[in-house]
């Protein structure tokens, strides 16, 4: 492996790790819509109510909308990734330096 070949490996380590954990979407139960959140919390939202009578504000709060994972679009962002690391890696092997080795 050359060193273009270490370096590639290592950025879609960095990514796919990135992917997993950060770009996770949720398919949103009411409206079927996708929003990007983070894999471990679902989607929030803010919601504000505002009082009748007059003068008062009300209250605001931020809630957790019902949501489920949408595995489909996970899978297929995540073996883009791979397949991604996997074409720039065959490309960075014809490189110029195809015959260095790295030194352990």
């Amino acid at each position: 492996m050359n060193e273009r070949q270490n370096m590639v490996t290592a950025t879609a380590v960095c990514v796919l790790i990135l992917v997993i954990v950060f770009l996770c979407p949720w398919r949103i139960e009411e409206s079927g819509e996708l929003q990007w959140s983070p894999v471990y919390q679902p989607p929030l939202s803010y919601t504000r109510s505002y009082d009748t009578a007059r003068g008062n504000q009300g209250s605001a709060s931020i809630a957790p909308e019902e949501a489920h994972i949408a595995i489909g679009y996970y899978i297929g962002e995540i073996l883009a990734v791979l397949i991604g690391g996997g074409v720039l890696y065959k490309l960075a092997a014809s490189s110029d330096n195809v015959g260095e080795e790295t030194s352990p």
